[in-house]
């Protein structure tokens, strides 16, 4: 329900901007404004202040464009002491990646600046990005948007394909593991068993998926989720044998989950569902934020 909430409201927003701005503007404008309200909620951003930008901007419709627009560019910028943004009050995190790159704010009346605070007020850790790619590019098609939320793959299909391509095999990788580990152990040799189960783990972390025909991601996002539960499995594993958890260690990314595909609004849509997805679970699965730059290209 919250998914399909935000979708109709930025829709609402679409409309507004369509015919004033070519297409592919408009929907990078809507992911920047979505991933934002997502880093507020996850406190990548200090929390509410962006809130609380949305309904200063409701009494002032004017200064919408200037603030997000230099909100985005500090976001954007490598150097720490050029990201005080005023209006928060502090300095801000490095996002980087391909999405704040050379950002611009389209100008919005109240009635649209409101839509965006609705949606700012969501509870962003509740987007399901399996179905969210697909209800947003139907939000900016005009065509699908009479049908927004009635056309996308049910997460049992993807599940069954993902199971079968990629869990299926992993599984039996690590069930062998698991089987030469606990040997070793037996053995009384727990420096092997944790070797054999680092060695999965890089395995893990190196094997990549490809979707042919990526659309705007379901498929590559629960095949991060998938592959992100297993790691957890394993990382629980090293933990019993008294291994702690290392900052940097290398884990299950982004960089690994490729698509092809030919529209290039479903392609942008895609790696912002599998960015979004892969921040959900690294807070569901772990303290603090990840290395700066949090987003990269």
């Amino acid at each position: 329900r919250v998914t399909r909430e935000i979708a109709k409201r930025l829709a609402e927003v679409t409309k507004a901007l369509e015919g004033k701005h070519p297409p592919e503007e408009v929907a990078h404008f809507l992911m920047r404004c979505i991933f934002t309200m997502f880093a507020e909620d996850v406190d990548l951003l200090p929390k509410g202040e962006f809130t609380r930008l949305l309904e200063d901007c409701i009494d002032s419709p004017d200064s919408f464009a200037p603030l997000v627009t230099e909100l985005w560019s500090r976001m954007d910028d490598p150097d720490h002491d050029k990201r005080f943004f005023s209006f928060f009050k502090t300095h801000l995190r490095h996002f980087n990646g391909n999405l704040f790159k050379d950002a611009k704010a389209f100008p919005l009346g109240r009635e649209e600046i409101g839509e965006l605070l609705a949606a700012s007020r969501s509870v962003w850790t509740e987007v399901d990005p399996a179905i969210f790619g697909t209800l947003l590019e139907q939000a900016l098609d005009p065509k699908e948007r009479h049908r927004l939320g009635a056309h996308y793959t049910p997460r049992a299909y993807v599940e069954r394909l993902v199971g079968v391509t990629v869990m299926e095999p992993l599984r039996a990788d690590w069930q062998a593991v698991q089987t030469k580990a606990e040997d070793a152990v037996e053995a009384g040799r727990r420096e092997d068993a944790v070797r054999f189960i680092k060695a999965f783990h890089h395995q893990l972390c190196t094997t990549r998926v490809l979707d042919p025909a990526c659309g705007t991601g379901n498929f590559l996002y629960v095949s991060l989720e998938l592959m992100k539960r297993l790691e957890g499995e394993v990382l629980e594993r090293l933990a019993e044998l008294g291994e702690p958890e290392t900052i940097g260690l290398e884990t299950v990314e982004p960089h690994q989950f490729l698509g092809l595909e030919l529209n290039p609004r479903a392609a942008a849509i895609a790696e912002l569902v599998v960015w979004i997805g892969y921040l959900q679970q690294h807070y569901r699965n772990r303290s603090g934020h990840p290395s700066e730059p949090i987003l990269r290209a």
